[in-house]
């Protein structure tokens, strides 16, 4: 059995740590709220911005335009593939970043890959820490984009994907990072982000729209945007003018929503997290409470027996 002065001291300890992961929760929490609202009022834009570029390339393709003069709608140079791990800088935010590692390993195993031919670029410490461990060629990393985002500070990761598709290091750029459905629930999706293809774009969207609670309304309006028949589209000056520097900027717009879910995704995995180890804090100081009162109360009993056989034993003398 534990001394009385050993328990006391893990008691005093956990309670030290319940204060840590309590503060830790209203943090986290009130980051979660912020980055959830921004996050969630920025959906709309983000459907309407890329099914509206799915139709186009739809449309004008079906029309006979050349959309290959387009460098992000151009056939891939190489073969080579790149990997975009989109993470967290920091960790104790429970399973979030292990669900996009697990996301990705199971992408490498049903394609029975050869991960080391892989080309990585990494979005969050945490995933350039997991990349480093594992021996991947990591071509480049950003972090510190957690918390509150501008568009301009995703802009360098917009222009570094498109450039690295533009000049042939890679045919292809597939996506790992976390959607956010709710507090509670964040699903970690894997996207084909390169090359630009309308069926791609459209998957992305019912992927990024939510099956139940807010904007869930938008799958139905989506669905019933859709063209039936081929849209007439008046473009000027030209289709491919436009387009050239319309689907750089889309994509751009589609690197920041996915910073966007991913801050508030994080943030909401880490105030749960937080709140789970205040809870099993406060219910094993409950139980070292009931311990040390036991074990105090047993001493007490032994000493006043201890007294009473003394005091016995003078008065038979």
């Amino acid at each position: 059995m534990a001394s009385l002065q050993s328990i006391e001291k893990r008691i005093k300890s956990i309670k030290s740590v319940r204060k840590i992961t309590s503060a830790m929760e209203l943090v986290a929490a009130t980051k979660m709220r912020r980055a959830q609202e921004t996050a969630l009022n920025s959906r709309p834009y983000a459907f309407t911005a890329l099914e509206m570029l799915a139709n186009a390339i739809e449309t004008l393709a079906k029309q006979g335009i050349n959309l290959s003069l387009i460098p992000l709608l151009g056939k891939p140079k190489t073969e080579t593939r790149a990997i975009l791990l989109v993470t967290s800088d920091k960790g104790l935010a429970g399973t979030f970043n292990s669900s996009v590692f697990r996301k990705y390993e199971q992408f490498v195993s049903a394609n029975k890959a050869k991960e080391k031919e892989f080309i990585i670029i990494a979005v969050g410490q945490k995933s350039e820490d997991y990349a480093r461990r594992r021996g991947l060629n990591v071509v480049k990393s950003f972090t510190r984009l957690g918390d509150m985002i501008h568009t301009h500070e995703t802009e360098e990761l917009g222009n570094f994907l498109m450039s690295g598709f533009v000049s042939g290091a890679w045919g292809t750029l597939i996506s790992f990072s976390t959607n956010f459905v709710s507090a509670l629930k964040q699903e970690p999706l894997m996207r084909t982000l390169l090359p630009i293809d309308f069926q791609k774009i459209r998957e992305g969207v019912n992927d990024l729209i939510p099956k139940t609670g807010r904007y869930s309304n938008l799958r139905t309006s989506v669905m019933e945007s859709r063209p039936q028949a081929p849209v007439e589209y008046i473009i000027e000056p030209s289709p491919i003018e436009t387009l050239q520097k319309l689907v750089p900027a889309l994509f751009k717009m589609q690197m920041y929503h996915m910073i966007l879910e991913s801050n508030a995704s994080e943030h909401s995995a880490r105030r749960l997290a937080m709140k789970n180890a205040s809870d099993n804090a406060k219910e094993l100081t409950d139980e070292l409470s009931i311990v040390y009162n036991r074990v105090r109360q047993e001493q007490i009993t032994t000493e006043i027996l201890e007294i009473t056989g003394g005091a016995r034993a003078l008065a038979q003398s």
